[in-house]
């Protein structure tokens, strides 16, 4: 079963968490009368994705995927239980560190990457 891909890729098997944080947009202002007025603007989800410690070669498989200015991802959402394709983000700050370094075992620490969608 797929759980999160970035293209054609698919990194459900080094995927560890998943997390779909919607943040609503809005104006708020307050008229003479001192009624509020809220204007909906828009809402856009960020989508929070754990990846288990990868080994050199994988490492630079996903930092040239996310490479891009944004990339497409596709994520089983956690809040409606479905694979949702395509959806555009911007590529997000990663910060990598190596876990283990050793002859022949080269790892990387945990990491999360948080996609903004666009």
């Amino acid at each position: 079963m797929t759980y999160f891909k970035i293209g054609t890729r698919d990194y459900s098997a080094y995927t560890n968490a998943l997390k779909v944080i919607t943040e609503s947009r809005y104006n708020e202002q307050t008229n003479a009368a001192g009624d509020s007025v809220v204007d909906y603007i828009n809402s856009k989800r960020t989508i929070e994705v754990g990846i288990i410690p990868l080994d050199d070669a994988m490492l630079k498989t996903l930092m040239a995927d996310i490479a891009a200015f944004n990339v497409n991802i596709s994520f089983l959402n956690p809040n409606t239980n479905t694979l949702e394709n395509n959806v555009s983000c911007k590529i997000p700050e990663s910060e990598v560190s190596y876990y283990t370094i050793q002859a022949g075992n080269v790892k990387t620490q945990a990491l999360t990457l948080s996609f903004q969608e666009l």
